[in-house]
């Protein structure tokens, strides 16, 4: 385009134009050219991809029903970071810890054996600990049966059928598995059990008398009574584990360290927005935010030797 320019300038010149009347030409030319120019550098700009940042959360109930719970308060965490804030699930625990280990999913707010095995499998580094409705960084894990059946302890539960939330979840199935074989329990002998895929699953399962046991954690009840109106009457827990480390924000080994430090200072500032913290305290039993003890972990790898579960080889 360009060389068509000057060879109609040389020929403008070899016509004999006048100088005045080729300048005005000219001008005009190159004053299309720089806006053109300018609606290109527009157009790039426009078309440039806003930076996203994905949060992992494991499927502990309807998963799609989970991210659309979580969007308002990804949008305030985003607003926070100065980027979006997209909600990431999969069908299981382990899809989402395999995201957040190959850098799919930048971090995670995940249960504590999901955070451990994270950390042991892909380098992942826990960011902060969620604290629950107790005040402690951490939960129990409780089994519930029906009130109308005969079964007051663990040891009636042997010859029953018991439905577990997810192998990778701390309070439905490693924290629960493990008072059981506690009480004498042989898992693959005494019991028939199953891995319902969320806690409201196995809610599900025990209030149509599917199950005669569920795994999960103490304010389960409190959390899906609207889900299911008669859990309260109907549903009384039997057994409670020690206290499990909390929820955790776990970040991808592939997030760079300035994006990690805003991270945690954003939910340590949304913390102190009632509004959003109410967000999580209905979903996970999450109040607040605080450092993690990572001494605090160290409980679960012993749970979990107890379990003969080999953090290596999960998957």
């Amino acid at each position: 385009m360009y060389y068509a320019i000057l060879n109609c300038v040389k020929q403008i010149y070899t016509n004999n134009y006048e100088v005045s009347k080729m300048k005005k030409i000219l001008l005009t030319i190159f004053s299309f050219l720089l806006v053109f120019s300018l609606i290109g550098c527009s157009q790039k700009s426009s078309t440039k991809e806003e930076k996203v940042l994905k949060l992992g959360v494991v499927p502990s109930s309807n998963s799609e029903k989970l991210v659309d719970d979580l969007s308002p308060f990804a949008k305030a965490l985003g607003d926070k970071l100065g980027m979006k804030v997209e909600v990431f699930t999969a069908s299981s625990y382990i899809g989402v810890i395999e995201g957040i280990g190959s850098g799919s999913v930048d971090f995670g707010l995940v249960p504590p054996f999901s955070a451990v095995l994270s950390n042991k499998q892909s380098n992942t580094k826990n960011l902060l600990v969620g604290r629950s409705t107790s005040g402690k960084p951490g939960y129990f894990a409780e089994v519930f049966v029906r009130k109308d059946s005969n079964i007051k302890s663990l040891a009636d539960l042997k010859g029953k059928k018991i439905a577990f939330v997810d192998p990778s979840s701390a309070s439905g199935y490693i924290y629960a598995g493990a008072m059981l074989k506690d009480a004498g329990i042989d898992l693959d002998k005494d019991i028939h059990y199953q891995f319902s895929g969320g806690h409201d699953k196995s809610l599900q399962l025990l209030l149509n008398k599917d199950v005669d046991a569920v795994a999960s954690y103490e304010n389960v009840i409190r959390k899906y009574t609207k889900e299911f109106p008669t859990l309260k009457e109907d549903v009384t827990a039997i057994a409670k584990s020690e206290l499990i480390p909390g929820v955790t924000v776990v970040a991808s080994n592939n997030l760079d360290e300035e994006t990690q430090k805003k991270i945690k200072q954003a939910l340590l500032d949304i913390q102190n927005d009632k509004e959003t913290i109410q967000i999580l305290t209905n979903l996970f039993s999450i109040t607040g935010f605080e450092e993690p003890n990572n001494d605090a972990y160290k409980a679960i790898v012993r749970i979990s030797e107890k379990m003969n579960i080999d953090l290596n080889k999960v998957k």
